[in-house]
């Protein structure tokens, strides 16, 4: 009888052996079809990689707080998570993806900042520059240097964000016009303005209209592909829409933004996630502008600003405000960590700086 059974086990064990790698074969071409079965996941194995628990941690968070938009969290050249939340439309249920683009308000004044350091460095400009140098009819201009401008410390009247279009030629003479009594007080007042005036100069200074300016300049010069400047937002497909707080038991209030010629240098730049992370890496990296150019860049006057940027010494930061939209955008230099928070909730509950600020000090292990 026991031989019987143990002839019988023997091609039987043979006929596994040779199967295997066939059988083997079939799962593995079935998988890269997406056709292998959905077993239950079994948390059985306790893991171990630190980016891995970071990236579960963030995950959680964003969840419970019901945060509504898209999160990148890079360190040490590796994303710890890039990720969309809720709805970029959400009348029509579209989602949040890491392609997602939107508008990064005043966080575009670090292009400008960056744009005249380059300036700077092939000696066409000068911070002490006075702005009657290139806006004669400014009145006291001789007063107002670029420096005043980029340091927000002018006291120049700020200018209405309209939603018609306008040419930069004309939004100036509005401001000039608005200006009629200037007298300056080099005193922190943070004004969207000012930086408008600069992007005037940068095409004053260039015979170029700043958006192909910029184009040219710093997203092709550091390869920025997922960027772009001005009303061109309105042609990706995928751009998010702006809400005025979605995390609320009434229906969301759709809200609109001006036109992009009105935010000119100081809130024309839309990104997703990833790119406005490229634009700070080409910084740190000095793709842009030289290693002492970006020494002079991130040393603070007043209130911890800078040039476009504020500098809290364990790290940079620039935040960015349009109806509908709120951006953070943190990273430092140092341990080369990058946290970027858009959300389209412009009242998102915590805030874009606190949720950005939990998820900076999460990976970098601060108290």
């Amino acid at each position: 009888m026991m031989k019987k059974i143990y002839l019988f086990l023997i091609p039987s064990f043979l006929t596994v052996l040779i199967m295997s790698p066939f059988c083997s074969f079939i799962w593995n071409k079935n998988a890269a079809k997406g056709t292998v079965p959905n077993y239950p996941t079994v948390n059985t194995v306790k893991v171990t990689n630190v980016q891995n628990e970071n990236s579960r941690e963030i995950d959680r968070y964003l969840q419970q707080i019901h945060f509504n938009g898209v999160v990148l969290v890079r360190k040490n050249e590796e994303n710890i998570i890039n990720k969309g939340y809720g709805y970029r439309d959400i009348q029509n249920q579209l989602q949040n993806t890491p392609n997602t683009y939107y508008p990064v308000g005043s966080i575009s004044k670090f292009f400008v900042s960056t744009l005249l350091m380059q300036l700077k460095e092939k000696g066409k400009i000068s911070f002490n520059d006075p702005i009657s140098k290139y806006i004669p009819e400014f009145p006291n201009g001789s007063k107002l240097t670029l420096f005043h401008l980029i340091s927000h410390t002018s006291g120049i009247r700020r200018q209405k964000e309209l939603f018609n279009p306008i040419s930069s030629t004309n939004l100036i003479k509005e401001i000039v016009k608005s200006n009629a009594h200037y007298k300056p007080v080099n005193k922190w007042d943070y004004n969207d303005t000012n930086y408008v005036l600069l992007a005037y100069v940068i095409e004053k200074v260039t015979g170029i209209p700043y958006g192909e300016y910029i184009k040219t300049h710093i997203f092709n010069k550091a390869n920025m592909t997922e960027i772009g400047q001005g009303n061109d937002f309105y042609k990706k497909g995928n751009h998010a829409l702006g809400y005025l707080l979605i995390q609320s038991k009434n229906a969301p209030k759709q809200l609109r933004i001006p036109n992009f010629n009105h935010l000119l240098g100081c809130g024309d730049i839309y990104a997703t996630v990833s790119g406005l992370q490229k634009m700070d890496e080409a910084l740190i990296s000095n793709k842009l502008i030289l290693s002492k150019s970006f020494t002079q860049f991130i040393k603070p006057y007043q209130n911890h600003y800078a040039y476009g940027i504020y500098n809290k010494g364990k790290y940079l930061y620039n935040h960015g405000v349009v109806p509908g939209i709120n951006c953070m955008n943190v990273f430092d230099p140092v341990s080369k960590t990058y946290v970027i928070v858009f959300s389209n909730s412009q009242k998102v509950k915590p805030n874009t700086f606190k949720i950005a600020m939990k998820l900076f000090k999460l990976v970098n292990k601060m108290s």
